[in-house]
């Protein structure tokens, strides 16, 4: 994977931090539903004997029922559940590893839980935090099953076997490896999207002055989705051969994420108008997706407390994207109209 390393510029926002409200809670009200007798005309009633309103039960109260959020799903599990499944379950074995600029390791935990495992290098200690807060962005902009849920992990050295020779991981005084925890995909298929043929056709349908074909509206979606989580995350390595495939039901998957996030980068605008065509959610979420909600996000991380996994000036280079997107597709919206520019729920 190529790196490349821009110039910064100063964190222009950062009084825009920590300004947005937190979500308000629902309402839960209680209703006495004791009947109340009614009251006859012209009739005088005494008060009620306070014996008697002693031994009465007490009035029954209902309470309105709150709909529990919606549960996000990935591969027939919970991803909450695969979080917690990778995070606490030891490594069984080592199957495999596999070697461009990064190494990854593919990981057996045991009664078919099964992890891609990115893992702290000399030279590369940030790579796999970055991994984790990307995640954290998709769930927090509520793109699902394209992102696989990713946590911070510990594992052990000696679970590695020969596979850590001649890798260079860090190991920390425990005889630890900390490094980043994916649920690992089975089917990765090349779908040659980087290529340039694919790159025109696919550009044609962020066009919202274009009509969609009805046969690649799902495929158009998928790419809206990678084109705006890669965007705010200034994800410069994407759309090569490697990082941007398919599952075994030819839905795209966003994998290797680990090229965001760089303070140098993030805080250069890039091109807002990478992404002209949005699904509605994803343009009400980056709306609500605030720096301050981000950043509790990735907080929940098991490793956030003891790991620095994002810098500061990241968040801030991120506040600037999601106003300059947000603003770029509002644009959008008044010279094209709704129906063009959000075609998909």
């Amino acid at each position: 994977m190529n790196r490349r390393t821009c110039a910064g510029v100063a964190g222009l926002i950062a009084t825009l931090v920590g300004c947005a409200s937190p979500p308000s809670l629902p309402v839960i009200s209680a209703v006495a539903s004791t009947p109340v007798a009614p009251v006859d005309a012209g009739v005088i009633t005494s008060p009620p004997d306070a014996a008697a309103v002693d031994a009465a039960p007490p009035p029954t109260v209902t309470v309105a029922a709150v709909e529990a959020p919606p549960v996000r799903m990935f591969r027939g599990r919970s991803e909450d559940d695969w979080l917690r499944l990778m995070s606490e379950r030891p490594v069984v074995r080592t199957v495999e590893h596999f070697h461009s600029t990064l190494f990854v390791f593919h990981m057996d935990l045991g009664d078919g839980v099964e992890i891609s495992f990115q893992p702290e290098r000399p030279g590369q200690e940030t790579f796999w935090r970055r991994e984790v807060t990307s995640y954290h962005l998709a769930r927090l902009l509520g793109i699902e099953h394209r992102v696989p849920p990713t946590v911070g992990k510990r594992v052990p050295l000696s679970a590695f076997g020969r596979h850590a020779r001649g890798v260079g991981l860090v190991v920390d005084r425990h005889g630890m490896v900390a490094g980043s925890a994916s649920v690992w995909m089975p089917v990765l298929n090349s779908v040659h999207m980087h290529l340039l043929p694919a790159r025109h056709e696919w550009a044609s349908w962020m066009n919202p002055a274009r009509p969609l074909p009805e046969a690649s509206r799902e495929r158009a979606r998928q790419v809206s989705e990678v084109l705006v989580f890669d965007y705010l995350a200034a994800n410069y390595d994407r759309w090569n051969c490697c990082n941007i495939t398919a599952d075994e039901h030819n839905d795209l998957v966003f994998r290797d994420n680990d090229a965001g996030w760089f303070p140098d980068v993030i805080n250069r605008l890039g091109d807002p108008g990478v992404a002209r065509r949005v699904p509605r959610y994803l343009y009400d979420s980056v709306q609500r997706a605030t720096p301050e909600l981000l950043r509790a996000s990735v907080a929940r991380d098991p490793l956030a407390g003891t790991v620095h996994l994002v810098a500061a000036r990241a968040y801030v280079g991120y506040e600037l994207r999601r106003q300059a997107l947000l603003a770029n597709l509002r644009r959008m919206i008044a010279r094209h109209g709704e129906a063009s520019v959000l075609p998909w729920q």
